[in-house]
Formats: structure tokens, C-alpha cells, sequence
């Protein structure tokens, strides 16, 4: 007899998390169906606009799950006030403690949830910050008649920056790490390329190198087929705020982004004629609006 007053409240909070989840799904789906479309044409993509949409998801998400909790908080507190008040002598201890130990499961899950939301959105921060500091490395090329876009769209993912001019074309991928801390005299944050791998102070990334080939080899690819002529691409890796050390002459260029300048000034051509440039240039501007 005593069963049905002791955990009816804890059953109440454990319906009650379930419909907050079932809400919020319902609201994440219906955001997401709301922005899904292309922006309009005449509309070019801005530097980082992929990360750019993931932060505001992810923002969005947060503000969904802090409304959330909070409403639970209330419902969990009116609980175990009707509890400790109004419940039977005999059930109310245990009714609260069950109250209690729903609320306890339920904040732990929403706590792990929302402390790798802030650490997804600390690390697509970073990579913006990163994908803006080549842009403005980026910009000094406009005068010497380079073009330059942004946020390319390709087969299921994006190239950071597509530059054409009278070198060539290069697709540049952006690599950002956080720096070490600069406690008991560290020196500037450096990372060390071998030709195929970076070898940072806490993690080495073995990939983005391999990436960057795949996307320019994809690109070259791609603007062949929709221009009809060959187009060579070569792969740029960009990584702000680090100073790279080279340890080969081998590999494909890996700069800091202050380092762009001089990298266009000296790297070996590999010329376009005006009605090459003419036709990459009309292909990536119809791919990035």
C-alpha cells in the first residue's frame, strides 16, 4: 500500500525529463528544417560560414538545455516541497529520497551534455579565429590581382580558402591547436613538420597534411571536369599563432599565416593564361553563392 506514494513523484520527475527531452528534440528538429536553406544567390559565403552555423547550433543547443534545466529544477523542488509537506509520514523520507536521486541522475547527464557542448564550441571558436587570421594574411595578395574565396563547398566538406592568380591555384586548409601556456619561461609555441606530419607540443596531427593533398587533389580534379582544361592545385597548410619548423625541404608548404607574403612572392609558378583564370574564377564564384 505504502509503494504507489513513494515512487509516484520519482515516476512523475523520471515522465517529466522524458517529455523535456522529446520537447527539446522537437525543437532542435524544427530549427534545423527552418535554416536548411541555401543562402540566396548573390549571397557569397563568408570566411569560416560552416563553423560559423555550427557555433550558432551549438549556442542554440546550450540555451535550450540551461531553459530546460532550469524547468526541471522547478518541477524537482515543487516535488520534494510536496513531499516533506504533504506526503504521507511513513513514505515522505523515502519519496524524497527517490525525488532526489532522479534530480542527481538527470543534472549529472545535463552537466556531461553541457560541458562538451562548451568544449565543441571552445575548439570551433579557435578554428574560426584561425580561418579569420589567414583571411586578413590572405588579403595582401588582392593587389598582385589574386582572387580569393572562401568556405568552397565540395562532396561533404568545405576547402577553408581557394586562391587563383597569376601562380596558380592553391587550396589552403587551416589547422589551429591551443597554445602551451607560457609558465616558467616557454619559449614561442613551435611545431615541428617533417614533410608528412606535425608534430605539436601535446599532439601530433598526422592527418592534416594528408587532408589538405586529398581536397586540392579533388579540387584539381573538379575544375577539370567543369572548365574542361587541366588544372594543377597545390595545397597550402596554414596554422596561425604557431612558428613551424621544418625538418625536410620535402612536403608540401606549412606556414604561419604571417608567413603568406613571402610564400606567394617565391613559390614556383605555375602560370594561367587569361581565359584559364577567367573560367576557374566563374566555377568558384558559382560555387560559393
Amino acid at each position: 500500500m505504502l509503494m504507489l506514494p513513494t515512487v509516484l513523484p520519482a515516476a512523475v520527475l523520471m515522465i517529466s525529463a522524458g517529455l523535456l527531452i522529446v520537447f527539446y528534440r522537437a525543437i532542435r528538429q524544427r530549427r534545423h528544417s527552418a535554416t536548411s536553406p541555401l543562402p540566396a544567390m548573390g549571397d557569397a559565403r563568408v570566411p569560416g560560414q560552416a563553423l560559423l552555423e555550427e557555433i550558432d547550433r551549438i549556442d542554440q543547443e546550450i540555451g535550450d538545455f540551461t531553459a530546460g534545466s532550469l524547468a526541471f529544477l522547478a518541477l524537482l523542488v515543487g516535488v520534494i516541497i510536496a513531499d516533506v509537506y504533504f506526503g504521507e509520514p511513513e513514505t515522505r523520507a523515502l519519496s524524497a529520497a527517490g525525488s532526489g536521486a532522479v534530480g542527481i541522475a538527470f543534472y549529472a547527464l545535463s552537466l556531461t551534455r553541457l560541458t562538451r557542448l562548451m568544449r565543441d564550441r571552445r575548439h570551433l571558436r579557435l578554428g574560426y579565429e584561425g580561418r579569420v587570421a589567414v583571411v586578413r594574411a590572405l588579403s595582401c595578395l588582392s593587389p598582385e590581382g589574386y582572387r580569393v574565396y572562401h568556405d568552397v563547398p565540395a562532396e561533404g566538406f568545405t576547402i577553408d580558402h581557394v586562391v587563383v592568380g597569376k601562380k596558380g591555384v592553391f587550396a589552403l586548409e587551416t589547422t589551429t591547436r591551443p597554445k602551451p601556456g607560457r609558465a616558467g619561461g616557454v619559449g614561442p609555441a613551435t611545431v615541428v613538420y617533417n614533410g608528412h606530419v606535425l608534430f605539436f607540443p601535446r599532439t601530433t596531427d598526422d592527418h592534416t597534411v594528408a587532408r589538405a593533398e586529398k581536397r586540392a587533389e579533388w579540387l584539381s580534379e573538379w575544375l577539370g571536369r567543369t572548365t574542361g582544361e587541366e588544372v594543377a592545385v597545390r595545397a597550402v597548410v596554414a596554422a596561425p599563432g604557431w612558428f613551424i619548423k621544418r625538418t625536410t625541404p620535402a612536403g608540401i608548404p606549412v606556414v604561419n599565416p604571417k608567413q603568406i607574403p613571402s610564400l606567394f612572392e617565391h613559390i614556383k609558378p605555375r602560370p594561367l593564361t587569361g581565359a584559364q583564370m577567367e573560367g576557374i574564377a566563374r566555377r568558384l564564384e558559382q560555387a560559393t553563392r
